[in-house]
């Protein structure tokens, strides 16, 4: 855990996530719309158009039961930049016969781990964004890791209050940072 009293893995300095926050929280990951650009040939066959500049991410942030204090939103207007590492984890490969891959996000470096089809942990050494096994890998080796993006808030935030209950429930929407542009 990242923050005293929280029971989420998400690490977002800027949502001051603490005491009573952060109890049940659900992270829908997806590309973001415009990451998928394709057109068909005249014989019905899909041609990808699409850039990879917009492979990017959408995260939606939401909060569940046992939620009585709401995070640090009163500063997460539309257009806002923040960094978090979602505990949602990225997947990669290392194919047989290869000994490294390069990940396509740095990852956040204790939540890197490389696994075998049967979920047994691999040796490996970590460069930046670098995954290096000792060995070429016998057959596929899984890799999970934590990215650390920086993120834009791309819609209102939304808060609700249930006076009797004292029951908060909120949520946020974000995707990546894209270009320098």
């Amino acid at each position: 855990m990242d923050y005293p009293g929280t029971l989420t893995q998400l690490i977002a300095p800027d949502l001051a996530l603490g005491w009573q926050s952060g109890t049940d929280l659900t992270f829908t990951m997806r590309p973001i719309s415009e990451s998928a650009q394709k057109e068909r040939t005249w014989n019905g066959k899909i041609v990808g158009l699409g850039s990879p500049e917009f492979r990017l991410y959408s995260y939606r942030i939401t909060s569940g039961a046992g939620e009585y204090r709401m995070p640090a939103l009163s500063r997460m207007w539309p257009d806002t930049v923040f960094s978090i590492v979602p505990p949602l984890p990225l997947g990669d490969v290392i194919p047989t016969g290869f000994q490294s891959r390069t990940l396509e996000r740095t990852p956040y470096a204790p939540s890197v781990r490389c696994l075998t089809l049967g979920f047994e942990d691999v040796p490996f050494t970590l460069n930046g964004d670098v995954v290096t096994l000792s060995s070429p890998a016998a057959a596929p080796v899984r890799i999970y890791y934590q990215p650390i993006l920086e993120v834009v808030v791309t819609e209102p935030w939304e808060a609700t209050l249930r006076e009797q209950a004292a029951d908060v429930s909120w949520s946020l929407t974000c995707e990546e940072v894209g270009g320098t542009l």
